[in-house]
């Protein structure tokens, strides 16, 4: 799959509109598409939600600024119709246009690219998944399971053909694929047209596919539409709050709560441990030290333990007392 290195005039090469972040946004578009919404799609105008360690669109641009230009080629193919497409590095295309057009000091009117001459469909979607599902700047989990669903099931791609293009684990190609259906069949029907599709709740659908949570559903006499619609409700807030799931709906009370009231109320509603006076009377300096403390000290074999069984209630209690701290942190911060 060689190409040839060129610098290529920055509007001759075309965006790639089956980029999936850049489909994604088509979908919910109506109207002619131009450069201005392909920007938005990209995210090349605000800081990514991709997580630690994921480059942002502000920090790539500031990069390309610093080092006048990139230091790796997007990758183009010419079609038989002599069409220049971006398969990869549609961000970086598009930031050299923004800065031509700002008339940012600097020669920004080509760019470095690797020229593939006819490449196939299935030469694209390789290109695409081992430079964005393993790549430095990955796709939102919701994207990189709709491109992989399609691969499958539109495009009859073998499984074992997208794990090796992946990089990854059977199991966790699978999973994401099953999570991408079992969303968009259950999740999406309960949207009304124009109405805003959180894809980060796609999480919660990949917690789904965890065999104890589906049949604690099926068996408490509930279906996965069900589940979508507490997802919707907000009635499930949270991965740790999926994994309780079971424990609320095989318990009577906490079931009758969580409907209601939701997943915190219910597990409230269950058996707590319970606090001493002297916990309940200390400060907040004093409980963060203690717990500080106690979370530095953890020994190895309780770190395992708490790995092998992310069902523990200490799990759920410390993603509680971190939600918590967020929340609060979050407070002093706007009153600054």
């Amino acid at each position: 799959m060689a190409g040839v290195q060129q610098n290529l005039p920055i509007y001759a090469v075309e965006l790639d509109r089956n980029n999936p972040r850049i489909r994604r946004h088509l979908e919910s578009y109506e109207g002619e598409l131009n450069d201005s919404h392909i920007g938005l799609a990209l995210d090349v105008a605000g800081e990514s939600n991709e997580g630690k360690g994921a480059v942002t669109p502000d920090k790539l641009r500031n990069s390309i600024l610093a080092n006048r230009g990139i230091m790796q080629p997007i990758i183009v193919n010419r079609g038989a119709d002599g069409r220049l497409v971006c398969i990869e590095g549609n961000t970086r295309l598009y930031i050299y246009r923004q800065f031509h057009a700002d008339g940012v000091e600097g020669d920004w009117s080509t760019i470095p690219a690797i020229v593939h001459d006819g490449l196939k469909s299935e030469g694209e979607d390789a290109i695409r998944l081992q430079a964005h599902l393993v790549g430095p700047r990955p796709w939102d989990a919701y994207s990189k399971a709709k491109y992989q669903w399609e691969l499958h099931y539109k495009h009859m791609m073998p499984l074992d053909r997208l794990v090796e293009l992946c990089g990854g684990d059977r199991r966790d190609v699978q999973q994401s694929i099953n999570a991408y259906a079992d969303m968009e069949n259950h999740f999406r029907p309960l949207h009304e047209p124009g109405e805003y599709y959180d894809t980060q709740r796609f999480s919660g659908f990949v917690e789904l596919q965890n065999n104890k949570v589906k049949t604690a559903i099926l068996k408490a006499g509930f279906n996965l539409d069900n589940f979508a619609r507490w997802i919707k409700d907000k009635k499930i807030v949270g991965l740790a709050s999926i994994r309780q799931l079971p424990k609320v709906l095989g318990d009577k009370t906490a079931r009758t709560v969580f409907l209601k009231k939701g997943i915190k109320a219910a597990l409230d509603a269950l058996e707590q441990p319970a606090l001493n006076a002297d916990l309940r009377n200390a400060s907040l300096n004093q409980l963060a030290r203690a717990l500080t403390e106690k979370v530095e000290g953890i020994p190895l074999i309780e770190l395992q333990r708490l790995r092998a069984e992310p069902d523990d209630d200490a799990v759920r209690y410390l993603a509680d007392a971190m939600e918590a701290l967020q929340g609060l942190m979050a407070e002093i911060d706007l009153s600054n």
